[in-house]
């Protein structure tokens, strides 16, 4: 285990077909056994759900048998907006993991709904972390909108003052190229009306 802080991300699932899926993006902080971040619940099936709770709580290292390595006792709480907000908890969570933070299973349970929902014994697994770029690129606007306005509108020169924009900055990609003749094509078009 890292000594510090360190951040773990875990999916805590059952792993049946269409249940919900918790994903808990952690930070953890070894000297004072607290952990924080934020939690999150999916399900694609009726009725969709997606929760999201920040999380704060604290844990224990455990042998449960004096041979066996040591566990991760967990217990997290939760709500829309932290530790000191009056709004209530809406999010809790007990539970076993392995040293390692990437395996075990926990029991938790939600409020969304005007009711409570309780998963138990749902496993935990480790989640893949996203990496974002050091250096993003520059965003890069598209001009769909413009180009459904201009269209709509059937401004033809509003139409081509966009094809332009596009052109101009998009045009070294072949997606993008591609698009942009099928527009010119457009163009071509409604001029010939």
């Amino acid at each position: 285990m890292s000594i510090g802080l360190f951040h773990t991300r875990l999916n805590v699932s059952n792993h049946l077909l269409g249940a919900p899926v918790l994903t808990l993006d952690l930070l953890v902080d070894t000297v004072n056994k607290k952990v924080s971040g934020e939690a999150s619940i999916y399900q694609s099936t009726y009725p969709p759900l997606n929760f999201r709770a920040r999380v704060w709580g604290s844990y224990s290292e455990a042998k449960l048998i004096p041979e066996a390595e040591s566990h991760i006792l967990l217990s997290l709480d939760g709500s829309p907006s932290g530790p000191y907000s009056q709004i209530a908890q809406t999010f809790d969570l007990r539970g076993i993991l392995g040293a390692d933070w990437a395996s075990g299973f926990v029991d938790y349970k939600y409020f969304d709904q005007d009711h409570w929902t309780t998963v138990r014994h749902a496993a935990v697994s480790q989640a893949p972390v996203i990496v974002r770029p050091e250096h993003p690129h520059h965003a890069v606007p598209l001009y769909a909108v413009a180009v459904q306005q201009a269209q709509a509108s059937g401004d033809l020169a509003q139409l081509k003052a966009v094809v332009s924009q596009g052109e101009q900055q998009l045009a070294h990609s072949g997606a993008l190229r591609n698009a942009l003749d099928q527009l010119n094509a457009e163009i071509a078009r409604l001029e010939a009306r």
